[in-house]
């Protein structure tokens, strides 16, 4: 049985959301990726297939590594 696993951005674009209900407090941001990511991946396969991608605006930063 294969499963289909979130991509890397659909957990940054999760975790992101739950950093800003959060009010942009930094310092969590290992328990939102975790968070996101169990989360998502309890999605049925069609769900996580309808997520669209994150719509940063411009100048927003991107919460990718360098």
């Amino acid at each position: 049985m294969q499963v289909n696993r979130p991509t890397e951005e659909q957990i940054r674009s999760r975790a992101y959301e739950f950093y800003l209900q959060r009010g942009c407090q930094p310092g969590h941001e290992r328990n939102d990726w975790l968070q996101a990511e169990q989360e998502l991946l309890q999605l049925p396969t069609h769900k996580l297939a309808q997520l669209q991608p994150p719509k940063f605006e411009k100048g927003q930063a991107s919460t990718k590594s360098k």
